[in-house]
């Protein structure tokens, strides 16, 4: 991987959301097509999602996307900023075009030149005929460009002949998307919002907002016992947005939990994988414990990390240092709490049991 546009477009498809056979589907998009019609549109438009992402990955520039090298620009770098953002691009473009258009019986999108233009500058989407030039290669066809250019007062068409229902699912998807602010939601072709009404998202208001990013099952139902665990200890939380995903922190006082400061855990799909933080910063108090725990459990306690700059420097005030089993381990907590893992149902209440044992004063 040489381009951090490559780097994004992976993570798009990795995010794109797993379907399950049969899914629920308001009574209200009936008026578009029936259910089953709506589902094969749907499952049509997520191959050519899968597939266009996968082409980002493999020839931005053919897709009309900037390049930048990984090694010339850093992570921090406008350059890298930039990517990310194009990384959204298609699914941009898919979502201008469904929630601008109307739906014909024949399963056509008619889109106003005018409007599609005054969308399309809102979202940043320059050169859209040379874009909708490339959707050709996904089976979608658009007419009434101009020598490739989209004229001022005339009407675009755009359609999927292989397979109309598309068409269907790509209105129903992005109108709902934009009357509920559920963008990510559509890039990611979640089901879930079809689920209720135009106006309505109920649904991955908890930890399904994250958990539904993983592609283990077994992780999923881990997320989910966390959640409701700490949510039985009476701990508050709120949702978070890394550029690797999406994040939910938790916190013993609504007060930190406003101020967005000393959360005690956080579940995190970093690149789509489940990762479980969680602060210590006394373990004099939970060594003893710990050293009952399972084997696995156990072997995560004695892993160091490296720190990071303020180690170095010596103005670290968020590391700790402890013996356990022979060795001595170091834990950054700098940026991130300190200790991270990919619990099981097996063992996620040995870590929550730490944390409450150690409480939330560091050793003086």
């Amino acid at each position: 991987m040489k381009y951090w546009i490559e780097r994004w477009s992976q993570l798009r498809q990795k995010e794109l959301i797993s379907y399950p056979e049969d899914f629920q589907i308001h009574e209200v998009y009936k008026t578009s097509c029936n259910h089953e019609d709506l589902k094969s549109g749907f499952r049509e438009l997520h191959e050519i999602f899968t597939h266009c992402y996968e082409d980002i990955l493999n020839d931005p520039a053919g897709m009309l996307l900037p390049i930048y090298d990984m090694n010339e620009y850093d992570y921090f770098s406008k350059e890298a900023r930039s990517s990310r953002n194009d990384s959204y691009k298609y699914a941009k473009i898919f979502y201008v075009l469904g929630y601008s258009g109307e739906l014909t019986q024949n399963g056509e999108l008619r889109i106003s030149a005018d409007k599609l233009k005054e969308q399309c500058k809102a979202l940043k989407i320059t050169n859209i005929g040379a874009f909708l030039n490339i959707l050709g290669n996904y089976g979608i066809a658009a007419e009434g460009l101009a020598g490739g250019k989209i004229k001022n007062g005339t009407e675009i068409t755009v359609s999927f002949p292989d397979n109309k229902n598309a068409a269907a699912a790509l209105y129903n998807l992005a109108v709902k998307a934009n009357n509920t602010n559920r963008f990510e939601d559509f890039c990611r072709l979640n089901y879930k919002l079809l689920k209720d009404d135009w106006d309505t998202a109920e649904y991955s208001n908890g930890v399904d907002a994250v958990s539904e990013l993983f592609h283990s099952e077994r992780d999923r139902a881990a997320a989910g016992l966390i959640h409701e665990e700490l949510l039985k200890r009476n701990y508050c939380y709120n949702f978070q947005g890394w550029n690797e995903g999406p994040q939910i922190r938790y916190y013993k006082k609504s007060a930190d939990r406003d101020r967005n400061t000393n959360a005690d855990f956080w579940i995190t799909s970093m690149d789509t994988e489940f990762i479980f933080y969680f602060r210590i910063k006394n373990m004099d108090k939970v060594i003893a414990y710990i050293k009952t725990c399972p084997e696995s459990v156990i072997s995560n306690f004695t892993v160091s990390d490296n720190g990071c700059a303020n180690r170095v420097s010596g103005k670290c005030a968020s590391g700790i240092s402890y013996e356990l089993n022979g060795k001595t381990v170091w834990r950054c907590g700098c940026c991130n709490p300190n200790f991270r893992v990919t619990p099981t149902v097996d063992d996620y209440l040995y870590y929550i049991n730490a944390v409450e044992m150690a409480g939330n004063k560091k050793k003086t």
